[in-house]
Order: C-alpha cells, then structure tokens, then sequence
C-alpha cells in the first residue's frame, strides 16, 4: 500500500489560542455540559471579540441546566471545512426573550481539518469566466482540490448569471512571470458586500494543470509549514 505524502495530507487537528476563532453571527453551535450527555443546538447571535460571545437556545425540556452562571459548556461547530471544539463558562443568562447564555471567550480551542486537501490561506489574483460572464477577483485559500475566490466587488456590473454547478475557466496568476488556467465548478456562492464569494472546485483529468497546481502547492505547503513552526 503506498504510504500518504505528508506534504500533501492536511494536518488532521492542532490545538491554537482562542484568539485564532473568528465567530460569525447565525454561526450553528452544538453545546453541551461539560460531563454531560445530552446536546443542544444554538445559534451565535452577538459577540464582544476575545471577551464573550451571546448563544440563542430553544426552549426544550432539561436545557434549563445550562442556563447557571459558572456553568462550564463544551461548545462545537464547522466552518469553512475545519471543525472547532473548545470549552468555556456561563458569564450569564437570561430567559427573555428567549433563552440567552453570554459565555466565555474560549483560552484555547481544537481544531480538526475535514477537508481532504490541505487549503492555505492566500491572496492570489485571478480570473474567471465562461459564455455568460467574467470577472477578476481574488483567491483567498487554496488547495490541490479547489479555491475559494472573491470576485470582484468594485466592478460596475453585478454579478448575477452564476450559479452552483456551472463550469468556468479560472486563470491563476502562479507568479509574476507565469499564470495557469484550468476548469473549475462552481461548488458554492455566497454575497460579501458588493461581491460575492465562490467555491469551486478542479476539474479532474487535466494533467497538466493538475500538475502545475500541484507544483504550486508544493511551494505553498513549504512555506506555510515554516512559518506554523516559528509563530
């Protein structure tokens, strides 16, 4: 059985600061007492940065435990295909309107990769189209699989004739001597401000591309490596 390469098999899970987690409001959360059995969904609703952050809850039977303040909670969710674990404590709570727990910031949280690829966090200009539009736009992850890419929010038009499942060609600007182009599949579609924010993913069977990218990551993945190691 050939033996995985390190350099291309993301690092499955690694402990980080809390200051690392960036809650996102309508963020679903699972939490649960520490020690306990039974789990609840809620929902991040407001949050003070690296102090505390506000969770909505249904009112269901036994939830009401949670609701002490000095309560200690396991909290997890998924983002951005990472899952985050971490612990903290009720700061307070309240029943009105709803039930609302402020928690803790959390001191350090867990992190799990889902993805099957490693995905670095880049700026890299691009280009994308296909017949019925084209913008440019930025990348800002990539990985051997796919990208995640802002399109343009300063450009005249909006974008509207893209949608999930669409085929394009993406141009990736790899240097400033040398640039890629290869097909990609519009996985998921999100609005930023002006802009919009789409995940695509390769297209398979394209040998060269598949391996200018993977050259590409390789210089990534390096320097990534390093700069993990000394921060």
């Amino acid at each position: 059985m050939q033996e995985a390469d390190e350099s291309t098999t993301p690092k499955r899970s690694s402990r980080e600061l809390g200051m690392a987690v960036a809650f996102k409001l309508g963020q679903a959360v699972m939490l649960q007492a520490l020690g306990g059995k039974q789990r609840y969904w809620g929902k991040i609703i407001g949050t003070d940065p690296y102090d505390y952050f506000i969770v909505r809850l249904p009112l269901v039977p036994g939830i009401n435990h949670l609701a002490t303040t000095g309560a200690g909670l396991t909290l997890r969710f998924e983002a951005d295909g990472e899952l985050y674990g971490f612990s903290c404590d009720v700061v307070s709570a309240t029943h009105k309107p709803n039930l609302l727990l402020i928690l803790s910031y959390p001191t350090y949280i867990e992190k799990m990769q889902l993805r099957r690829h490693r995905r670095i966090k880049c700026l890299i200009p691009a280009f994308m189209e296909n017949e019925f539009f084209k913008s440019p736009g930025f990348i800002v992850d990539l990985s051997r699989g796919g990208c995640r890419v802002v399109l343009d929010m300063f450009q005249k038009q909006k974008i509207v004739n893209l949608m999930t499942g669409d085929e394009l060609n993406l141009n990736i600007s790899l240097d400033s001597l040398s640039s890629l182009t290869c097909k990609a599949r519009v996985m998921s579609l999100a609005d930023l401000g002006q802009g919009r924010v789409l995940g695509a993913s390769f297209g398979g069977g394209e040998v060269e591309s598949q391996g200018a990218i993977g050259k590409f990551m390789d210089r990534l993945e390096t320097i990534d490596t390093l700069i993990e190691s000394n921060s």
